[in-house]
């Protein structure tokens, strides 16, 4: 969506406020956000989010902003002032951004080959900020693959770490994830409101009991039962690493499915571990170089419905959402981060998935406007 054209963001702006709900709802979540705790320069939620797109897709300049600002919409703002505006703005364009989601959700057509459960793919992507003090994000999101479409998004300090939690993950649905998801209190609660997971595992970051003698699953078990075959799986039940003093649980009862991976993933598994040992002086143990050919997964899918072969080619879906992240980042110019302030470079992300999911709405919407062609007959 090409931001500094007039057409966008000033005489058609009254249909683009109908796609995050119309003016009153655009200035309703401006104010319920905190983004417009005063109304000063800035009269209105709509105003406020136009500033936002411009800022996010003119190049993160705040006096290009301020300057588009003055001759677009007769409001004069200096750089100091855009940017204390912006940096409040993060909370109101999450919600804003929920909204095109949800709008889009509601247009999508799922595909054909899938009927099943909702399959939401879940990861994290990483923003820097400039310079070496620039503030580190990450972006949490979900992905459909069926639809082929982002179903949830959240941004945050990098010190909030990966969690299914901020997936959006709703009853029914299938959360499918790397190893850095598999916690046993997010688990716990997926299956808490029947929804499903199928995460991977690490022997040592997921505490896992062998059902079969209560005893923690350590590399010699997981060895043991794969043996000779290619696959194989085991039922256990997860724990919580620290619970609060006092308080019991019950396991969450989990399939962990164990496969025997090929050449290349045991290579790049050494090599990953081998990094490790150099960058952050981590000594690998001796489960973890034992396991460095296996890929473990923990699902609660039912085995009749999901033998082992379905779920690993339901975890291969996982780099749909990799690679949608590489798409968005490269197509709305969003892998340098212009911001050093946190807050600011927030605000400057989230405007951009707006602005990339309103493209996204406005060519559906000229796509379906179009007429399919038809073959004319050849002449005679």
């Amino acid at each position: 969506m090409g931001i500094d054209s007039e057409p966008s963001l000033v005489r058609n702006w009254p249909e683009i406020e109908v796609l995050f709900g119309g003016f009153e709802a655009i200035d309703d979540l401006a104010r319920a956000t905190g983004a417009l705790s005063r109304r000063r320069l800035v009269r209105d939620g709509s105003q406020l989010l136009r500033l936002a797109l411009n800022y996010a897709t003119a190049g993160g300049s705040l006096r290009t902003t301020a300057g588009w600002s003055e001759f677009s919409l007769g409001v004069a703002f200096s750089d100091v002032a855009l940017l204390r505006r912006l940096r409040e703005s993060g909370d109101f364009l999450a919600s804003l951004a929920t909204v095109l989601l949800a709008r889009l959700a509601r247009d999508a057509a799922p595909s054909g080959a899938w009927s099943g459960p909702p399959i939401r793919l879940v990861d994290g992507s990483l923003f820097i900020g400039p310079g070496r003090k620039g503030g580190r994000l990450r972006m949490h999101a979900s992905y459909d693959p069926a639809r082929q479409m982002f179903t949830a998004f959240d941004v945050t300090d990098i010190k909030r770490g990966e969690s299914l939690s901020l997936a959006g993950i709703e009853p029914g649905d299938i959360a499918v994830a790397d190893r850095n998801y598999a916690k046993t209190h997010a688990l716990r609660r997926l299956s808490e409101i029947e929804a499903f997971f199928a995460v991977r595992a690490g022997i040592r970051s997921t505490r896992m009991l062998d059902s079969r003698d209560g005893e923690r699953l350590g590399a010699a078990g997981v060895l043991a039962a794969l043996g000779e075959a290619g696959e194989a799986e085991l039922e256990v039940g997860l724990i919580e690493a620290k619970l609060k003093k006092g308080s019991h649980l019950e396991p969450v009862q989990a399939r962990l499915v164990i496969l025997r991976a090929g050449d290349a993933f045991a290579a790049h598994e050494n090599a990953r571990i081998e990094r490790s040992r150099r960058t952050h002086k981590a000594t690998p143990t001796e489960d973890t170089l034992a396991l460095a050919g296996v890929v473990m997964i923990l699902t609660n899918l039912p085995a009749d419905a999901w033998p082992i072969r379905r779920i690993a080619d339901l975890y291969r879906l996982r780099w749909q959402i990799e690679l949608a992240f590489k798409t968005l980042k490269s197509t709305f110019v969003m892998r340098d981060v212009p911001a050093k302030d946190p807050r600011l470079a927030r605000s400057w992300i989230l405007a951009n998935l707006a602005a990339a999911l309103l493209a996204e709405i406005l060519s559906s919407a000229i796509e379906r406007a179009i007429p399919p062609s038809e073959d004319k007959p050849a002449a005679a």
